[in-house]
């Protein structure tokens, strides 16, 4: 056993002794532990999310309690209609509308009310809240105005509650996305942050309104881009915001899922055949549903000359119209989903349903109506789910699944491919119906969909990846900048016209003039940087001849120690902040030590055309 002191000959230091819990080596200990742990940033973002979660659960509730109360009041007292609960309170069926000529009254008032307030006080609350906050992360610096919380808020519970088909979880995205700017404005946080609160406003408020904390967060970092690219960076944020979220609606308005269904585990592989062709079928039915939906928005409402608060008023007279025939298309849907995934609907219903649900929307949402895309897409794609379990059953009953799990399938495969979140969609629906037992034909059929529906998204302001998103210019330019040295840009042998220090300025001025330079390096017999003169040097001079002969070009130069230049192996980023910070187009490139040899010339449209090509190449490649 080796004593103490050779243990300091071989390392120069003495181990600290365990016994020594008072001394100074428990106290470097503990420093050493806490400098490992960044308590700053773990800290500020825990309670950044958490208030973005509790403001948004508390949206979600409002939002829950206000259609709620709508929805009795108006589909319930005034027109007699009940649609179906769901989740543990679901009932079996809606009541007939004893007064259904009352909806030509309601719906086109309640869309004149709803265009007035939203055009009047906050136009960017109209269509579906989720888009907007994209465009506003991806375009708009993550700016939303406050004043669009509360607009959005109530246009959402009157569209919705007065029978609109439009879902909760876009106005709740808005709201929760809303606040986190807001918070990001009062706290002075860099543009980076207020990005990262945004996306944890509308993870929040999805998580909240569906209960699904895990697929909120998911949803909110995989949406923003239509190919598999994430906002990792805001990932955690929003798993934060989620869960404070999830919790605060869940406490005031209950734990339960929102779909009660007892589903068999996945257990027979033949069954993925079917499962290969449901995700066909969604994927024509995606297609469908997108092309409608803003087929009816540019073709025929935007062309409409009529004032744009008229506009939600006219959609909704058509859903009332269409209302009169099949009332089970007012409101969400989610009750009808859950019939279906219960007792059952019949064929013919189910067959109706689908596109009368696509219209139904595209009137609400695409007139300038207040609502989410995300509960009817999942509606649309139950529903479709549910027409094919019942067609599987009498074509090829040995290889079809059942109708609950057809349905459930149906909807976050359909949701993956209309809204380009592939991952989030099985997750959610899975939170959403308490089982996680068919992830696997979930992963099939969202696969896809994904790729059938390859360039069709229901988010405009979606873009491919984060290359292509304006949030991430300045990281991308950096990212390649830094790939770049200066060496691959200056050529070996480049031409570069060279002055000597003793060279007469008439001769200075006969080479200048008939050069293609601005800037000419001064070098020594050893081609070392002596200094370095520009065109405008050379015009000053000009204005007094009398001094012309007797001048020689390094009385008019600019010192080699004042002068700043790059080296070969330095990169294009560091050479761009040098050029940018001292404001000039052209830095010599010299080997060696200080002064070293001018080998080239390197102008600040070089480093662009370098970034440019550099550009090219990566798109070329993809």
């Amino acid at each position: 056993m080796e004593t103490e002191e050779g243990e300091r000959g071989k390392a120069g230091f003495v181990t600290p002794s365990v016994s020594d819990q008072d001394g100074l080596p428990w106290r470097q200990r503990l420093a050493r532990f806490f400098s490992r742990i960044d308590l700053y940033n773990f800290g500020r973002w825990l309670l950044l999310a958490a208030a973005i979660g509790v403001v948004a659960g508390l949206g979600a509730a409002l939002l829950t309690w206000g259609v709620e109360g709508m929805s009795s009041l108006l589909l319930g007292r005034v027109i007699g209609f009940q649609p179906p609960g769901h989740g543990t309170d679901a009932v079996t069926g809606g009541s007939v509308p004893q007064r259904p000529w009352f909806l030509l009254l309601i719906l086109p008032g309640v869309g004149l009310l709803v265009g007035w307030m939203v055009q009047t006080f906050a136009p960017e609350a109209e269509g579906h809240g989720t888009d907007a906050v994209i465009q506003a992360f991806h375009r708009k610096r993550a700016e939303l105005r406050p004043r669009v919380v509360p607009v959005k808020l109530l246009a959402s519970m009157l569209t919705i509650g007065s029978g609109g088909s439009a879902g909760r979880e876009g106005p709740v995205a808005q709201v929760g996305a809303g606040f986190g700017s807001y918070l990001a404005d009062v706290l002075k946080l860099r543009v980076r942050d207020r990005r990262t609160l945004v996306v944890a406003g509308m993870a929040a408020g999805i998580g909240g309104m569906f209960r699904a904390p895990l697929g909120g967060a998911l949803f909110a970092i995989e949406v923003l881009y239509s190919e598999n690219d994430y906002e990792s960076e805001a990932l955690i944020p929003a798993l934060m915001s989620s869960i404070v979220a999830y919790v605060v609606v869940a406490s005031l308005t209950g734990w339960s899922a929102i779909f009660a269904t007892s589903v068999d585990a996945f257990a027979r592989p033949q069954e993925l055949v079917s499962y290969f062709i449901l995700g066909v079928v969604l994927a024509v039915v995606g297609v469908v549903w997108v092309k409608v939906f803003y087929g009816i928005r540019d073709g025929f409402f935007a062309r409409l000359n009529v004032p744009k608060p008229f506009k939600p008023a006219i959609g909704g007279l058509l859903i009332a119209c269409l209302a009169l025939n099949m009332p089970q298309v007012l409101g969400g849907g989610y009750g009808w989903l859950q019939t279906a995934l219960g007792p059952g609907l019949p064929l013919g219903l189910l067959l109706a349903l689908v596109p009368a649900k696509i219209l139904a929307t595209s009137f609400t949402i695409s007139s300038g109506g207040s609502g989410g895309v995300f509960a009817p897409s999942l509606v649309i794609g139950g529903l479709t789910g549910a027409v094919f379990a019942e067609l599987a059953s009498r074509t090829f009953p040995s290889m079809a699944p059942s109708a609950s799990a057809c349905i459930l399938v149906g909807m976050g495969g359909f949701f993956a491919g209309v809204a380009k979140v592939p991952i989030a969609s099985l997750i959610m629906v899975a939170e959403m119906s308490g089982s996680y037992s068919l992830l696997v034909p979930m992963m099939l059929v969202s696969s896809v969909t994904f790729l059938l529906t390859r360039g069709v998204t229901m988010y405009e302001a979606q873009v491919p990846g984060r290359v292509d998103s304006p949030a991430h210019l300045g990281d991308f330019q950096v990212d390649i900048l830094e790939r770049l040295s200066v060496g691959q840009v200056i050529k070996t042998g480049q031409e570069v016209e060279m002055l000597e220090p003793g060279m007469p300025f008439r001769d200075v001025m006969d080479l200048v003039f008939s050069g293609t330079q601005d800037y000419y390096p001064v070098v020594d017999a050893e081609q070392n940087l002596h200094g370095i003169l520009s065109v405008n040097d050379v015009r000053r001079v000009m204005a007094t001849p009398e001094v012309w002969d007797l001048l020689v070009a390094g009385d008019i130069e600019v010192e080699a120690r004042n002068v700043a230049f790059a080296r070969p192996d330095e990169d294009l980023h560091t050479v761009m902040r040098r050029l940018t910070a001292l404001r000039v187009e052209v830095l010599p490139v010299i080997s060696g030590e200080p002064p070293g040899r001018v080998i080239g010339l390197l102008r600040y449209h070089d480093v662009m055309e370098a970034y440019d090509e550099e550009i090219h190449r990566f798109r070329k490649e993809d």
